[in-house]
């Protein structure tokens, strides 16, 4: 069941006010999120046609102005239906792409990172047992267990916006003053595992190793867990591009092993794009990311 536009509206303001409240504090995570739009009386019939040629544009976006376009007709939809959770979570990862792929000011991929936030937890609010609940007081990972497998994308995308502004946001003191926030991270994945341990061809395993290696001991980081989960990853994801891509990227890096890097870069940039699961744009970016890494 989904929840009405008028209820997605509601519940912004609780949405900022929860989380506003505790990130806007010093240098800790700023919550930025969207401009709420006024929802129509009635549900405009437009919204399914333009989202069915949202989907198209997505399926084969891979510049920056396609993916930029694909955002605008998204938003556009949500526009005039809300609550639409197929838009909220397109917006939500093209947000992502575009704030670590086609920009490069850290307060402009902040704004990015942000507005993927938002969307995501609007894509969780359109269930309306973790909504009451959030209504009530709760946090988003304090009422997760409410979230099932038709929200699952939604849950993913808030803790990779998050890793991403945490990643590419955050000056050094920042991370500091949020770091915490990682452990927030993986009660959320740890959901996500629970309802699908399939889901993401090695993705939340990845986003599970991010925690792990960033968190002090103290707050159960884990070098070793992260390695354990790395390989696992890698495993998982024979399909898709992503887990070899974050391998070289980030993993090999931290611990220094350039040639495993080139490795993996170089298989990642020689890959046909076609030939696996992750999101067309995300794949078309892990290609051309791993050939600019290698030059």
């Amino acid at each position: 069941m989904r929840t009405s536009p008028l209820s997605i509206r509601s519940i912004t303001m609780v949405v900022l006010a929860g989380l506003g409240s505790a990130l806007l504090a010093g240098c800790a995570l700023r919550w930025q999120p969207a401009v709420a739009v006024e929802a129509p009386v009635k549900p405009d019939p437009a919204a399914a046609t333009l989202r069915e040629q949202a989907d198209r544009c997505f399926e084969r976006s891979a510049t920056q102005t396609e993916v930029a376009t694909c955002l605008a007709l998204y938003e556009e939809v949500l526009e005039k239906k809300p609550d639409d959770y197929p838009a909220l979570i397109r917006a939500s990862t093209l947000h992502i792409l575009i704030g670590t792929a086609f920009t490069s000011k850290s307060s402009r991929k902040t704004d990015h990172f942000m507005r993927a936030m938002h969307y995501a937890e609007l894509a969780m609010y359109t269930n309306p047992r973790f909504q009451r609940r959030v209504e009530a007081g709760e946090k988003p990972w304090e009422a997760v267990d409410e979230l099932g497998r038709d929200e699952i994308e939604a849950i993913f995308f808030w803790v990779t916006a998050l890793q991403y502004e945490f990643k590419e946001g955050m000056s050094l003191p920042s991370k500091v003053v949020n770091v915490g926030w990682l452990e927030r991270a993986l009660v959320m994945l740890e959901h996500v595992e629970a309802l699908d341990p399939e889901f993401g061809g090695g993705g939340v395993e990845f986003a599970k190793v991010i925690c792990y290696y960033a968190l002090p001991a103290s707050r159960g980081g884990s070098k070793e867990t992260g390695d354990r989960l790395m390989a696992q990853a890698v495993a998982k994801g024979s399909n898709w591009l992503l887990p070899r891509w974050a391998r070289g990227k980030y993993y090999h890096e931290i611990n220094g092993n350039r040639q495993a890097r080139q490795n993996d870069l170089e298989w990642v940039a020689s890959r046909p794009v076609d030939a696996f699961e992750d999101p067309y744009p995300w794949r078309v970016h892990f290609r051309d990311n791993a050939r600019d890494l290698l030059r």
